[in-house]
């Protein structure tokens, strides 16, 4: 399996930076209980969007639009000085040797 290197675009700070992998609810309580003041948070997830899969079944059963339960991640932050959202897929890699 090939790593591959990507150019994120996140700009140097003085902050120590704290990289949170999946914006599921774990994800989201990291991020938005840490402070932009004090950290620099990168947020990588592989989709643009937010769904609160606790009310999917609302959405099957016509009681709610999709809309309702799911938002892009960006809005979440958009507020956010020294928050950045990439979307990508992380994937374990083993070492050789």
């Amino acid at each position: 399996m090939e790593m591959r290197q990507i150019k994120l675009n996140i700009p140097d700070t003085q902050k120590p930076r704290v990289v949170i992998i999946g914006a599921g609810f774990g994800g989201l309580n990291t991020a938005t209980g840490l402070s932009d003041e004090k950290f620099q948070v990168v947020l990588f997830d592989k989709h643009n969007y937010h769904t609160f899969q606790p009310l999917l079944y609302q959405v099957a059963s016509a009681g709610l639009q999709a809309d309702s339960i799911a938002g892009p991640l960006r809005n979440l932050f958009h507020k956010r000085k020294d928050f950045h959202f990439r979307m990508l897929k992380v994937r374990a890699q083993k070492r050789k040797g």
